[in-house]
């Protein structure tokens, strides 16, 4: 079995598409189609159904990048046991990242990382946590930055990073806006109520924030007026800056937007929260890379708790999120 053409037919069902699925791969368009014919070929079965329009899997498809996936996931987990036993470790980790959220923790840990893993390379599949969670269970990824509840867990292993509330956020020209706290002192409280006649503008609609946004709005006894629904938190802040709605968002995007400022942030009073997790299959081998990726993940996680702690929305916004692995995770704070 040629682990290559494996890694072929996975890629095209990842991306579904010939040709970014080469892109992704390195080859030509072109050599990755004539791999694909050569393998059904040899199969007896087609995997694709295509044309000039579309691709999409057959039956036959379905159970080969299954089970291929499957295979794949063995061999990365005898590479990681067998990386240990080597002094120079090569390889490659599959992450999966959300939006933001992942790609800010990943690239404030990833310099760490690569001084003392040099040889590892990552792969980024930047998806939304309920297509994380597929690729997890069917083997395409080694680990999964995820926000969620535990409520909406499944079975697989997470492990807690930090967690944080979600808060409220209002025009700075809102009669309301006076109400809040100087920056630096802990949060207003706000009963969402008093909101009901206002737009806002939210994460769309069948993300896990939206799970924990959703019921808020559900006890303050309104549906809200939404004027949009976006994967972008930084657009959502902005477009609150700019005085058109209000918001509901994680703190952590709060401290990384640079039109933080220019809106009054509030805490609410039924207090809605979750966690930000790493997510990895049971069955996962871990190595010391990957245990060592997770630590640092850990450490970020703490560090970012601690700045919440004690400066819930701090004078001196933006914040660069990234700027916390600048001195090793340090929990030091400006």
């Amino acid at each position: 079995m040629d682990l290559r053409q494996l890694e072929y037919v996975v890629a095209i069902a990842e991306k579904g598409n010939i040709s970014k699925a080469a892109d992704s791969l390195f080859i030509t368009q072109s050599g990755l189609n004539q791999q694909l014919i050569k393998l059904e070929k040899e199969l007896g079965v087609q995997l694709f159904h295509r044309n000039k329009h579309y691709l999409r899997m057959t039956k036959a498809g379905e159970v080969y990048v299954k089970n291929a996936r499957e295979i794949l996931r063995i061999k990365r987990n005898t590479y990681a046991m067998l990386g240990d036993l080597k002094a120079d470790v090569t390889g490659e980790i599959d992450l999966g990242i959300t939006h933001e959220h992942g790609i800010d923790l990943f690239t404030s840990v990833f310099p760490r990382f690569n001084k003392q893993y040099p040889g590892i390379s990552f792969n980024l599949f930047e998806r939304i946590v309920a297509d994380q969670h597929h690729l997890l269970v069917d083997g395409g990824l080694d680990f999964g930055i995820v926000m969620l509840q535990e409520r909406d867990f499944i079975d697989l292993v997470y492990i807690p990073l930090y967690f944080e509330q979600l808060i409220l956020g209002i025009p700075s020209s809102h009669p309301l806006a006076e109400q809040a706290s100087p920056p630096g002192s802990p949060l207003a409280v706000i009963n969402l109520a008093q909101l009901k006649d206002e737009r806002f503008s939210l994460i769309f609609g069948s993300s896990t924030m939206r799970r924990v946004i959703d019921p808020c709005f559900k006890a303050a006894g309104f549906r809200p007026r939404l004027l949009i629904e976006t994967a972008m938190n930084h657009a959502v802040i902005q477009m609150v800056s700019y005085g058109l709605c209000c918001t509901i968002l994680p703190e952590s995007r709060i401290l990384a937007s640079p039109y933080s400022s220019n809106c009054a942030w509030f805490a609410i009073s039924s207090q809605p929260r979750w966690g930000v997790y790493i997510a990895y299959r049971r069955d996962t081998q871990l190595s010391e890379s990957h245990k060592y990726f997770i630590h640092l993940a850990q450490e970020y996680g703490r560090t970012i708790e601690a700045y919440f702690n004690k400066t819930p929305v701090p004078a001196n916004l933006p914040i660069n999120l990234h700027a916390f692995a600048a001195d090793g995770l340090s929990t030091d704070m400006p």
